[in-house]
C-alpha cells in the first residue's frame, strides 16, 4: 500500500544489531519521501547510504531499494535483483542498489553496442593489462589491513588475489588462440580504459578507508555474472571455429567461478557494520559509474581505429567475423561485455 514515509519509524540496521532509530523528519531538509511504498502500520527496516553528494540510496532488507535526488521531490524505486530478493539482507540490497544505481548514470555514453572480433580481442587486451594488476594490488591491500591489525580483511584480501592469479595469462591464451603475437597486440591496443580502472584500483588500495576495494572488486565480478552460456556462444561466433580462445571469457561470466565469488562477497557484506558498508557500497557505485561511462572513456579508440593500428602492423585478423548486436535477451549489456 502507498503511504506517506513520514507516517514510519526509520530502523538502521546492519548485520541484525539495530544501530538507530530516528524519526524521518529528521530527514525532511534533504529530500521529500512522499510516494514510496513501504508496509501500512509496520515499521520499516532500512538503511541509508550517501552515495555521493546528491544522491541518498534507501535499501530495505527485502531487496527493495529507493535512489533519492537530494534536494528534489525525486524518489526512483530501482528494481528488485534476483540476488537481493534471494539474500533477503540489507547489505545484499544496499550493494545491489549501488550497482544498479550507478549504472544509471550514463549520462552521454552510447547505449547501442554491436560486439566484433577486433572489438573482443581489444577487451582481451585490456583485460590482460588489467588482470595483471589485480593480484599484486591484492596482496598490496592485505598489507595494509594486516598494518591496521585487520586479519580478517588481510585474509580475504589474499584470497582474493590467489582468486585472481593466472587471469591475465588467461587473456593471453585466448589472443594466441586467435592466431596473433599476443605481447604486440596488447602493446597496440589496450584501450585507455584498462589502465582507468586499475588506477581506480590502486585508489581504494591507498586510500585512508582500503576496505572500499571489496566494493570495487564485487562490482566487477558483479557484473561478469551477467554474462551467461548464450551471450560466450555468441562472442564465439566471431572467432574461427576451430579457435579455443574464450578462457578468460568462460571463468569472467555466470559459469565461472565469479558466480560463486559473488555469493562469498555478499556473505562478507552482511557480517558488516554500517560505517564499513557504507564505505563498500559508495565504491561499488562509483565503479558502476564507471561502467556506465567506460565507452566514454575509450571513445576515440573506435574499431576503426583498432584495425588501423593493428593494419599499420601488419596484424590482419582471422578470416571469420560476424557482427553481434545486443538485445534484450542478453540483459544489461552495458555491463556484460565492457569495452575494456
Amino acid at each position: 500500500m502507498r503511504v506517506q514515509l513520514r507516517s514510519i519509524i526509520v530502523i538502521l540496521k546492519v548485520g541484525g544489531a539495530c544501530d538507530d532509530a530516528v524519526s524521518v523528519h529528521r530527514w525532511k531538509p534533504l529530500c521529500w519521501f512522499q510516494g514510496v511504498e513501504v508496509c501500512d502500520g509496520e515499521a520499516v527496516h532500512l538503511l541509508s547510504i550517501q552515495l555521493c553528494t546528491d544522491k541518498l540510496l534507501i535499501a530495505a532488507a527485502d531487496g527493495r531499494c529507493w535512489l533519492i535526488c537530494v534536494g528534489t521531490s525525486k524518489v526512483t524505486a530501482l528494481p528488485v535483483s534476483g540476488l537481493a530478493a534471494e539474500r533477503l539482507s540489507l547489505a545484499a540490497s544496499a550493494m545491489e542498489g549501488a550497482i544498479v544505481s550507478g549504472l544509471a548514470q550514463i549520462g552521454d555514453a552510447p547505449t547501442d553496442v554491436s560486439w566484433t572480433l577486433a572489438r573482443y580481442i581489444r577487451w582481451l587486451a585490456g583485460n590482460f593489462v588489467f588482470a595483471g594488476q589485480t593480484p599484486g594490488l591484492f596482496r598490496r591491500a592485505a598489507e595494509r589491513f594486516e598494518a591496521a591489525a585487520r586479519a580478517d580483511l588481510a585474509a580475504l584480501a589474499r584470497k582474493k588475489a590467489e582468486e585472481e592469479d593466472g587471469h591475465a595469462d588467461l587473456a593471453y591464451r585466448d589472443l594466441k588462440a586467435l592466431g596473433l603475437p599476443a605481447a604486440q597486440v596488447i602493446e597496440l591496443v589496450r584501450p585507455p580504459s584498462a589502465d582507468a580502472f586499475a588506477d581506480r584500483f590502486r585508489t581504494y588500495v591507498e586510500a585512508d578507508e582500503p576496505i572500499a576495494l571489496f566494493g570495487f572488486s564485487y562490482c566487477l565480478e558483479r557484473m561478469a555474472v551477467g554474462r551467461s552460456e548464450v551471450f560466450i556462444q555468441k562472442i564465439k561466433s566471431l572467432c574461427p571455429a576451430t579457435a579455443h580462445a574464450a578462457r578468460f571469457l568462460k571463468v569472467h561470466s555466470t559459469v565461472g567461478s565469479d558466480n560463486i565469488h559473488v555469493h562469498e562477497q555478499v556473505s562478507f557484506f552482511e557480517s558488516l557494520r554500517e560505517p564499513e558498508l557504507t564505505i563498500v557500497a559508495r565504491a561499488a557505485f562509483e565503479t558502476a559509474v564507471m561502467l556506465a561511462q567506460q565507452s566514454l572513456m575509450d571513445k576515440s579508440f573506435t574499431q576503426a581505429e583498432t584495425l588501423q593500428r593493428l593494419g599499420r602492423a601488419g596484424i590482419s585478423l582471422p578470416d571469420q567475423e560476424q557482427g553481434c548486436t545486443t538485445s534484450e535477451e542478453d540483459a544489461d549489456m552495458r555491463g556484460v561485455l565492457p569495452a575494456f
